[in-house]
């Protein structure tokens, strides 16, 4: 009779135990919680990029004086991410990362306003690019890392372009804002306030609504780094052709986000307030691109994507140098959509899917600083260099690169599904994202 009795309390001490526990778990992260986070942090980039080579020419800048602002702002995007992206794989929550960087990020565009000169702006805009470029790789990390919660669960995964569309949206909204505010006499240095308010939201964002994604186990943050284990991916013959090709095309994209707005005043007569709303033109048509993103690699797989993408990309650049006509400048956007694919949403699914959750967010740090900052940082600097001489020279030799970036894609580059990891530590990588082709 005793043993019955213990048998029955100690059952019923197992079922307490494992109610409480399933009470402690988080719950699944909501479909839509990855999308503000994207919306916010493209505003921040909205209210300055497109407005940058302006506003610096404004404060009494050369041609090449604003190339080696942007360029070495740049360097924020080959510094910072794979540091951040690593504290967040190995000891820190990711939403509290990217509310410290959000929060950096709009007290230096607060910061900048009322400075002039070369040095102090170069210095003040650097720390402002310097915190806003970690929070993207890291964004994507913390959405690959929801997904696969919500995996786990038995939920449905949201689709990165999904997500990264509303990134899109954001972009938007505050170039239009700006275009009334420039439009009724308002001065350049409303760009910093619109991107220090959009900080201050993404911050708070960031600390009450982004999904908890739960850490790695002390274990497995301890035993081996995460960097390294990404690195080792990167490596694999097939994934480093692509970031090696996909460098040689941030580099030649760099001509673009400097020399567009620049394009659109000096050569094609556009006032200042008009850059917003005809930069918006592509941004939105980008959205049709990105959302038809998954149809596109099934249609015509990930490679003739990617090589039809970065040629068209090398024609914009050469009608560009060629044709100085606003019109033909406005028609140019009509195909910005394919640009962005294949620039800022292949790249990021393609290594998620090589990457297990033990280096989700470092591979993404990783590839922005070794490919696409680096090249956006050298990129920047030749620009620069020859838009003081002609910005048609500078689109026609960018171009030109951006072509041998093409035929990599074209001649080596090879599509493979992602090998299970040899790390002992790893978890399987991921085979795709719910509702995108295997790439």
């Amino acid at each position: 009779m005793l043993t019955l009795t213990c048998e029955f309390h100690q059952s019923n001490l197992t079922f307490n135990f494992c109610h409480l526990t399933s009470l402690c778990v988080p719950a699944a992260p909501l479909s839509s919680s990855t999308k503000p986070q994207y919306a916010l942090s493209y505003a921040v980039l909205g209210s300055v990029v497109p407005f940058i080579s302006i506003f610096l020419a404004d404060r009494g800048l050369s041609k090449t004086e604003i190339g080696y602002v942007i360029g070495l702002s740049s360097l924020g995007i080959v510094l910072t991410p794979i540091i951040v992206t690593l504290l967040a794989d190995t000891a820190f929550a990711g939403r509290l990362l990217m509310a410290f960087l959000f929060a950096l990020a709009g007290l230096f565009a607060a910061m900048l306003i009322p400075w002039k000169g070369f040095w102090p702006v170069l210095i003040i805009y650097s720390l402002h690019s310097f915190s806003l470029q970690a929070i993207f790789p890291l964004q994507d990390g913390i959405h690959f890392a929801a997904q696969s919660v919500r995996k786990s669960r038995g939920l449905s995964e949201v689709p990165y372009q999904a997500a990264r569309m509303w990134g899109s949206v954001g972009y938007i909204v505050p170039m239009l804002l700006l275009w009334f505010i420039l439009h009724q006499g308002g001065p350049m240095t409303a760009t910093l306030y619109v991107a220090a308010g959009c900080s201050i939201a993404g911050t708070l964002y960031a600390l009450f609504l982004l999904p908890r994604t739960p850490p790695p186990s002390r274990a497995e943050s301890h035993s081996r780094l995460p960097t390294a284990a990404a690195a080792r991916a990167i490596c694999e013959p097939h994934v480093l052709i692509f970031c090696i090709a996909m460098f040689l095309v941030h580099f030649a994209a760099a001509a673009y986000y400097y020399g567009y707005p620049l394009h659109l005043v000096d050569r094609s007569g556009l006032k200042k307030e008009w850059v917003g709303p005809v930069t918006a033109i592509g941004t939105t048509l980008e959205l049709a691109y990105i959302l038809g993103f998954g149809w596109l690699c099934k249609r015509f797989t990930l490679r003739r994507l990617m090589y039809a993408g970065t040629f068209i990309t090398a024609v914009r650049l050469f009608i560009l140098a060629q044709y100085p006509g606003l019109w033909i400048a406005m028609a140019s956007q009509g195909i910005h959509g394919l640009t962005v694919i294949v620039i800022h949403i292949a790249p990021p699914i393609f290594l998620n899917n090589h990457a297990t959750d033990r280096y989700r967010n470092s591979i993404q740090g990783l590839y922005t600083m070794a490919f696409a900052g680096a090249g956006r940082v050298l990129g920047s600097f030749l620009t620069g260099y020859l838009a003081e001489k002609s910005l048609a020279l500078a689109f026609n030799v960018s171009g030109v690169i951006c072509l041998v970036g093409t035929g990599m894609f074209f001649f080596a580059f090879r599509e493979k599904h992602a090998a299970p990891s040899k790390d002992p530590h790893a978890q399987t990588p991921n085979p795709q994202p719910a509702g995108d082709p295997i790439l």
